[in-house]
């Protein structure tokens, strides 16, 4: 049994445990909503509400017990809320990674250029600043800590029903 906990359950998170769950990986899976009731139903999972303003204060516990940590909320008026929130308790897990969603607005204008993981990252939209803030407060927080970090920029996250191709 593997203990996962993942600080916003969107359409990455969601498609994550189908997978796991499909795999027959035995899972304990704990997340956060900004909903204060549980719209997800899934098997076997506990959801704690978390935003902005309010979290549920048990979410410290259902965090030290985690063996994955997935963080896929994006910044909120320009701050990680998870950093935000939590950041005293970092020192207090051990988790076999951490993962941090973010977005490939961190990369900016490339001129039509290619663009992939060793690019210069030199953002220009607020949403893309604020991503790469957040990526580099992760990376110091994780050093420090010697917590494992992975970050994968992604581009058309938002849902099956309301990404960029969808819209075009």
């Amino acid at each position: 049994m593997i203990n996962i906990f993942c600080f916003g359950f969107g359409q990455v998170a969601q498609n994550l445990i189908k997978k796991l769950d499909k795999e027959k990986i035995k899972i304990n899976l704990s997340y956060t909503s900004r909903l204060p009731k549980d719209s997800n139903h899934i098997i076997s999972s506990k959801m704690f509400n978390l935003n902005n303003y309010v979290y549920d204060t048990k979410i410290l516990q259902a965090l030290q017990k985690a063996d994955f940590i997935l963080v896929s909320i994006p910044p909120v008026n320009g701050e990680d809320i998870v950093i935000k929130n939590f950041l005293n308790n970092f020192k207090d897990l051990k988790p076999k990674w951490i993962t941090y969603l973010s977005a490939t607005s961190v990369y900016g204008d490339h001129n039509g250029e290619w663009v992939d993981e060793k690019s210069f990252t030199k953002p220009t939209s607020e949403n893309g600043i604020n991503r790469l803030t957040a990526e580099k407060e992760w990376i110091s927080i994780c050093t420090k800590l010697n917590l494992p970090i992975q970050i994968f920029r992604l581009s058309g996250i938002y849902s099956d029903t309301s990404n960029i191709l969808k819209r075009l």
